[in-house]
């Protein structure tokens, strides 16, 4: 069977679906991936065929003057609606689904399998008759049937196609959520919804520094990363940095910060002993299980990474889905939200303190992650999409 991955250009998106794609690779199955150009060399670290479809938004100038006042205002109900309607269910999903439709006349797929953001895969898997199914992300709790139904129908047109006639439009096979139910809520349709044990992605580069086994026994150890977001957004999360660098440095810990590929570390400052930078790639998930705090942007690959290994989270929202998932660990009680205007190293030092003084945090991120691990396994999401392609 050949599958066919879609994502948008975000390594954060890419991670995401990877482990889906590796496990059904396993299974002798013909696996692709598509996105822009710049995911090219990154898939290739996973082992996966590529196929280059779509733009990157962050590049696109229309994108960028439709995005970046509401980033600067910080006005999130703003950005929401821009993101929604202008970009996942606007013109770059059409001009994606166009660009994959040119790449599934040599190469057809039996089976569409997309990012819960991404439009296009849903688009082409309509045009060529095969199932489709997606993998939830940050912002697809943004994208309920009721929104996406009338966008995508217009989208649908574009491309001579009929008004979908499900209901549940691009959710009609089936949703994969990598989260248990007690994160998801009511926020993603429950009529496809099906939760699943992601492993982590697999990359053929990947290294765990030999520092990391010299860390002292008996002190708590702190992580603390903003993923991608350092580089492309510097205005924001360069202020977020500096004040979490300054507060571990004021804590009895173990301080890991990760700030960014090739950084300048020197920017930061004079930082104490036990607060090592790294400006290097750094396998987050399988540092995680070494840590008791981990301080985060709130990324959804983050999120599920954290929670999965079980670690109290200190969550620094600035944009994007990462005010959802603040206020959804704060709820669940998993870990504490300083967003990001509001992070200085005080407030930072007293949510970390917070978090390794209590133990309540740490018991309920452990459930959760007992739930997490509970939940079926890749493999059998392998069984479910392929299920999915038997029933053309």
């Amino acid at each position: 069977m050949r599958i066919l991955f879609t994502v948008h250009a975000a390594v954060s998106h890419l991670r995401l679906v990877v482990p889906a794609a590796q496990a059904a690779a396993r299974r002798g199955h013909e696996v692709a991936v598509a996105s822009a150009a710049s995911m090219r060399a990154e898939t290739a670290r996973y082992g996966l065929r590529f196929f280059e479809a779509g733009y990157d938004w962050g590049e696109n100038r229309d994108t960028v003057l439709a995005l970046a006042p509401t980033l600067v205002t910080r006005d999130q109900a703003a950005y929401e609606r821009v993101l929604t309607h202008d970009c996942v269910l606007g013109r770059p999903a059409l001009d994606m689904a166009r660009d994959l439709l040119e790449v599934t006349g040599s190469w057809r797929p039996d089976l569409v399998v997309r990012e819960g953001e991404d439009m296009a895969g849903y688009l082409v898997a309509e045009v060529l008759g095969v199932p489709h199914a997606g993998i939830a992300g940050g912002s697809t709790h943004l994208l309920p049937p009721d929104v996406v139904r009338d966008p995508l129908n217009q989208l649908r047109g574009e491309l001579g196609l009929p008004p979908d006639p499900s209901e549940l439009t691009c959710y009609r096979y089936l949703l994969a959520s990598l989260l248990p139910r007690e994160y998801v809520r009511d926020d993603l349709v429950s009529e496809t919804l099906r939760c699943y044990r992601q492993t982590a992605p697999e990359r053929q580069d990947e290294r765990v520094p030999g520092w990391l086994a010299e860390l002292p026994a008996g002190r708590p150890v702190v992580y603390a990363s903003i993923g991608t977001i350092a580089q492309s957004m510097p205005w924001q999360s360069d202020e977020v940095l500096t004040s979490v660098v300054a507060a571990l440095g004021g804590i009895e810990c173990s301080a890991i910060v990760s700030v960014g590929l090739d950084r300048d570390l020197d920017a930061f400052g004079a930082v104490p002993p036990h607060v090592r930078l790294v400006d290097s790639w750094l396998p987050q998930p399988r540092l995680l299980p070494m840590c008791d705090v981990f301080v985060t942007h709130g990324g959804f690959s983050g999120i599920r990474e954290g929670l999965t290994a079980g670690v109290p989270l200190l969550v620094t929202p600035m944009y994007d889905d990462q005010p959802h998932a603040a206020a959804r660990c704060a709820e669940l009680g998993v870990g504490l939200s300083v967003p990001g205007p509001d992070a200085t190293p005080a407030t930072i030092g007293a949510a970390v303190r917070t978090l390794l003084s209590d133990p309540a945090y740490r018991d309920r991120a452990r459930a959760m992650s007992r739930r997490i691990l509970a939940s079926p396994p890749m493999d059998e999401l392998v069984d479910d999409l392929e299920k999915l392609a038997t029933r053309r």
